[in-house]
């Protein structure tokens, strides 16, 4: 499903190279790993509050709404002298763990991350460790690697044409994906307000 992890994907891919993608799905990968332990003590029903959905929802629209506006701020030039350096950022001191970090604050700030692990990841780490520790663990690979597949597919594929982009080209991409992450961060603040509101209407539930 498009998101704002993918959005941050592509534009990383642009400015550093193919290995945005696998060094994003370290952080990813390492908070998806923390959601399947919160599932394991229950920690992670609190997803399904109401209030909590609408904090998440208005601190990731926040977050959402800083990067469009830092991605817009990027010229065509810019990204082409980016994509001319070596390794480009992800190779520079820090470089790695940036990227790391980026991949988990876009899954952390993206609500329906956290409402699929409540609800649809929930249902399936329950069947997966009714198969005792094998079977919690063969799906907490699996699930992880369909995305770093997926992810590092995108980065490789983008950062193999990178030779044949335009400076006009690589900025109608960060235009398009500043106008992605603008749009998301408005629909996650809308999410969050409605259900801030249906939290203090007293329609708060917790499903357990």
């Amino acid at each position: 499903m498009p998101g704002s992890l993918l959005a941050v994907v592509v534009r990383e891919t642009m400015r550093v190279g193919w290995t945005a993608g696998p060094l994003m799905m370290v952080g990813h990968g390492a908070l998806e790993l923390v959601a399947v332990v919160l599932l394991v003590t229950g920690l992670i029903r609190l997803a399904r509050s109401k209030r909590v959905q609408g904090v998440i929802g208005l601190v990731g629209a926040l977050v959402l709404l800083y990067l469009g506006y830092q991605t817009l701020l990027i010229s065509g030039e810019t990204g082409a002298e980016a994509l001319t350096a070596a390794g480009g950022a992800a190779g520079a001191g820090g470089g790695w763990l940036r990227l790391a970090w980026l991949g988990a604050l876009m899954s952390m700030a993206n609500p329906y991350w956290w409402l699929w692990w409540a609800t649809i990841g929930a249902a399936h780490s329950a069947w997966a460790i009714k198969r005792g520790s094998v079977g919690g663990g063969t799906y907490y690979v699996g699930h992880v690697l369909s995305d770093v597949v997926w992810y590092c597919a995108v980065s490789v594929a983008l950062a193999a044409g990178r030779t044949v982009f335009s400076t006009g080209v690589l900025r109608g991409i960060y235009i398009a994906c500043a106008v992605f992450l603008l749009g998301l961060g408005v629909v996650f603040a809308v999410a969050g307000g409605k259900a801030l509101r249906a939290a203090g209407a007293g329609k708060e539930v917790v499903s357990t």
